[in-house]
């Protein structure tokens, strides 16, 4: 009980990360569930057309639907997921004490799922049929397509270069680094936390 009233303070870019990711992440549900149900009505039309847009980039959120249905299911299980992943940082944000260290281990928990979700991601994409029609910024580093997709790619490179497809697709990488700096510093934050309210127990025992 004494540790579970340790004090465990947090940055607060992490408070701001969780409220980006937040807002993200739950539009990303609203539009990969809406496509799977066939109920585009429930995303707002400014919204699925920058996903859309997105999607150019990432066959996997194509408008058309048929990237998702070429993703062998990993789309519409990352999108349960996600369900999760905002329920957790939901409770991080309005439901637990700030500071506490139940709020620091359900960042830290949420942060690690985020991270491997996010790694398993980028693992299909490059153990899929062809990565570089399912990621055009691919062949921008010189990975060659299929021979039957090659006009594919280069047709969508011609539209929009290498700059714009990694603009698009680095979003990703983000999903990456920012869950590693959470679990870095609540992790570093937690053990801090727990020393100190040792040291201090064992002072008032002496």
């Amino acid at each position: 009980m004494a540790f579970a009233a340790a004090t465990v303070p947090l940055p607060s870019w992490i408070t701001t990360w969780v409220l980006v990711a937040t807002t993200l992440v739950s539009i990303d549900c609203v539009y990969l569930l809406s496509m799977k149900f066939g109920r585009p009505e429930y995303m707002p039309s400014v919204l699925a057309e920058l996903w859309q847009w997105y999607g150019e980039s990432d066959a996997q959120y194509s408008g058309d639907g048929v990237g998702m249905q070429e993703g062998n299911g990993w789309v519409e299980t990352q999108s349960i997921f996600n369900v999760f992943e905002v329920i957790g940082m939901l409770i991080y944000l309005f439901a637990l004490r700030r500071q506490s260290i139940a709020a620091a281990l359900t960042i830290l928990t949420v942060s690690v799922a985020t991270f491997w979700k996010t790694a398993m991601y980028m693992c299909i994409i490059f153990n899929s049929n062809d990565p570089v029609k399912m990621v055009p910024l691919l062949a921008c580093a010189g990975i060659a397509p299929r021979p039957e997709n090659t006009v594919h790619v280069a047709t969508l490179l011609a539209a929009e270069n290498c700059e714009t497809q990694f603009f698009k697709f680095q979003f990703n990488f983000w999903w990456l680094v920012m869950p590693l700096a959470v679990i870095w510093t609540s992790w570093t934050a937690i053990a801090r936390a727990l020393a100190d309210r040792s040291t201090n127990v064992k002072a008032k025992a002496a």
